[in-house]
């Protein structure tokens, strides 16, 4: 059984054959998805999908490349909402910073803290996003004293890096970027972490994976990720696929099978 942790079903490249690709995740055994927030304007749409499908959990954030969105209430509004009891909601993001953001570092690192600061008296773990910021990031987790963990989504440093937020309790969320030949670095770190550290993901429509056929990346691929992974890792495969599983029921909420 897989665990997609961290797919954009709520993006309208997906509306079409929504149901259908529903049915054909249950049929691959992907049992679950987590489509993480990266705008105000999406929530409520995340939320009604988290409630009419059984396999859909959520997380709800404000991502650095939408912060010239940001309404004066909506980190009010944000904390209302994770606090309002549902188990389909189950972290906060994705957040974080990201060199490439239109959005100033001032303003990045203020959103950023405030979402930290709200994670943490929720007792709610984050989905990280972090693009060219890792020293900072790990910067203000240790100065606000975070302790929730989470996930670093689309983790491609280098060991060391990796090192330093498994030490914050943090997972890394290998997609489809290991696929890909060329990127050798990452391909080797994910080899010399410790396999309780490591969970999947796609991105999609994002990330795509290597050779891609399709014009956008699918959670379908996510088997196409974990075969790779089996290629790159010692381990036998069923040993695997349960401990990836496991990760992600370890970091989030889940309900059980």
């Amino acid at each position: 059984m897989f665990v997609d942790s961290h797919c954009h079903l709520d993006f309208p490249c997906f509306s079409e054959d929504f149901t259908s690709l529903i049915a054909a995740l249950e049929q691959k055994k992907i049992k679950k998805v987590i489509i993480p927030a990266t705008q105000v304007s999406h929530w409520e749409r995340i939320e009604i999908l988290a409630q009419q499908h059984a396999s859909i959990y959520y997380s709800l954030g404000i991502h650095p490349h939408f912060l010239s969105d940001l309404g004066a209430n909506d980190l009010t509004l944000l904390s209302k909402k994770l606090s309002s009891g549902d188990n389909k909601c189950i972290a906060l993001g994705e957040i974080g910073l990201d060199k490439f953001a239109s959005a100033t570092t001032q303003q990045q690192e203020a959103v950023f803290v405030a979402q930290l600061l709200i994670a943490e008296r929720l007792g709610l773990p984050i989905i990280l996003h972090c693009v060219k910021r890792q020293g900072r990031v790990l910067a203000l987790l240790k100065k606000h004293n975070f302790t929730q963990g989470g996930v670093y989504h689309a983790f491609s440093g280098s060991l060391e890096v990796a090192d330093a937020f498994i030490a914050l309790g943090f997972k890394l969320g290998v997609g489809g970027v290991i696929t890909h030949p060329q990127a050798k670095q990452v391909r080797q770190t994910v080899t010399q972490l410790p396999l309780d550290a490591l969970i999947l993901e796609t991105d999609a429509p994002d990330m795509p994976i290597y050779q891609q056929q399709s014009a956008i990346n699918n959670p379908l691929n996510i088997i196409s990720i974990f075969n790779e992974l089996c290629l790159l890792r010692s381990e036998p495969k069923a040993q695997l696929a349960t401990q990836l599983y496991t990760n992600v029921h370890n970091i989030f909420p889940l309900s059980d099978d």
